[in-house]
């Protein structure tokens, strides 16, 4: 099987080839790696949600717990007896290739110590992924931040008062509007005319810009450099190891052309999204419009659209932004208190109902594995798992549809969302209310054959009769009901 890249640059026809080899070439030659229509990976023949975890519990029973509840991949190191560990506790693994996978052109030793890491590992049974560097789109942007938004400016503002014994009152006055200037530039997105007037201030105040790779441009330059490396990179693992998927996560602010040259080399892409609680203190969802729990589910939208036809693996959020306090330092505990049971339930059905084909919690490392928040994330994957058979069912070409009502705050009708799934002879219906308010809905368009058929509502009493293809029913603010045919789905 020949590589499907050449040459130093790669343009997006050649990603569409790729994507077709990887779709193409599944259960071919050594080749493994297989997903469904829908984008669930296919383990031993069988389609399946994946649930993980970005930490390795030190303590087997913690890991084991984990396991017991529903988890079934977590990331370790590049260690064979951690492999050992996991595969023993019932996990597959992934392992992260770093800049390792970044590739120059003509870098043979690069190259070489690549291969070596991935032949040393891709035999392990635990093995079920390599990642690409975490952020590493957005950490070519992120690389500059604090030299953009306040080292630079304050050492100008530093040079500009010593200059004052220097030059003249008139001078001292123009680089300070300069400056002034220079950081309106900034504000507004004005890349190169900032770096003009910066630069003017090195040059003039001191031997020139300590730090010129840190310009804007330079970065941007340098993300579409990096992402045309780890293309190079995935292609060399391509051609070793075909029997492992290929994922990358993401920040969630990056524009969809270049997420997309970043996800040329991947089977799976998706993004890390932590926006509980939803107020304005924590403001993860960058997008800068969303900034309530729903943003898991537009960001989902955002990850697929940033990969065409390929698998969706989000990153949810493990951890309270206070947890986290000596690298982010909220100033008020309220907006970075951890996410509830019912915040982290809805956060997980969203990316699901969005399209999401894995879970992975990011964070949990902060947890106290006898709290709330870890017991309340076991239980999230424990429904989960009970319902992953429905969750990667057949999805019949005729979706239903539910309507909101009218209610007493004068709300002219909201929609819930539904995903409908066949597993065998059994139905689930998954409806996801993502409004902050509840709602009253009508079901429209079921199938034929639940005409007369009574679904359960899981983890209730209550019971809906399926009369002229629906049914009513009211579903509270930001929650998430699944309706039956069986209570088999239902975690024991």
């Amino acid at each position: 099987m020949k590589p499907p890249f050449s040459g130093s640059r790669f343009v997006l026809t050649t990603a569409v080839a790729f994507l077709s080899l990887l779709s193409s070439s599944a259960g071919a030659d050594n080749n493994t790696v297989s997903f469904t229509d829908d984008g669930f990976l296919r383990i031993d023949g069988k389609p399946r949600l994946l649930l993980g975890l970005y930490e390795c519990p030190k303590e087997d029973a913690v890991l084991k717990e984990a396991a017991a509840n529903g988890f079934n991949l977590v990331e370790t190191g590049a260690d064979g007896k951690e492999l050992d560990r996991v595969r023993d506790a019932g996990f597959y693994a992934w392992i992260n290739l770093g800049r390792a996978l970044a590739l120059a052109e003509g870098d043979d030793v690069a190259e070489k110590a690549l291969a070596a890491k991935v032949k040393d590992f891709m035999g392990h049974p635990a093995l079920l992924c390599w990642e690409g560097p975490d952020e590493a789109l957005w950490g070519e942007w992120f690389a500059c931040y604090d030299w953009l938004s306040q080292e630079q400016p304050l050492a100008l503002a530093g040079l500009i008062q010593q200059s004052a014994t220097a030059h003249t009152k008139e001078e001292v006055t123009a680089y300070e509007k300069t400056l002034e200037k220079a950081v309106d530039f900034t504000y507004r997105c004005l890349w190169k005319e900032s770096e003009v007037l910066y630069d003017s201030l090195w040059t003039t105040l001191a031997k020139g810009n300590p730090h010129p790779e840190l310009r804007v441009t330079e970065r941007i330059a340098a993300a579409t450099i990096l992402g045309d490396q780890l293309t190079r990179g995935w292609e060399r693992v391509w051609t070793i190891d075909k029997s492992h998927v290929f994922w990358q996560n993401h920040a969630p602010g990056n524009a969809l052309v270049d997420l997309r040259l970043f996800n040329r080399g991947v089977h799976a892409a998706g993004c890390d999204i932590y926006p509980a609680p939803a107020n304005t203190g924590v403001r993860h969802a960058s997008n800068g419009r969303d900034l309530d729990l729903t943003s898991v589910g537009e960001f989902t939208d955002y990850m697929r659209a940033a990969a065409p036809g390929k698998a969706c693996w989000m990153v949810l959020q493990g951890f309270g932004w206070t947890d986290l306090k000596d690298r982010f330092n909220p100033i008020d505990p309220e907006p970075g208190r951890r996410p509830t049971y019912q915040e982290s339930r809805f956060m997980a059905y969203d990316a699901l109902l969005h399209g999401a084909n894995a879970l992975l919690y990011w964070g949990t490392y902060v947890l106290e594995k006898d709290g709330t928040m870890w017991k309340d994330l076991l239980k999230v994957a424990k429904e989960l798992r009970a319902l992953e058979p429905a969750i990667v069912g057949v999805k019949p070409p005729e979706q239903p549809v539910a309507i909101g009502e009218r209610n007493h705050t004068a709300f002219n009708g909201g929609d819930p969302k539904l995903i409908l799934r066949q597993v065998g002879e059994d139905w689930a219906l998954l409806a996801v209310n993502e409004w902050r308010f509840g709602l009253a809905f009508d079901v429209q368009g079921l199938p034929l054959a639940l005409n007369g058929k009574k679904l359960y509502r899981l983890y209730s009493d209550e019971e809906v009769l399926v009369q002229q293809g629906g049914f009513h029913d009211g579903i509270p603010k930001q929650d998430a009901f699944i309706y039956a045919t069986t209570r088999d789905f239902e975690a024991k």
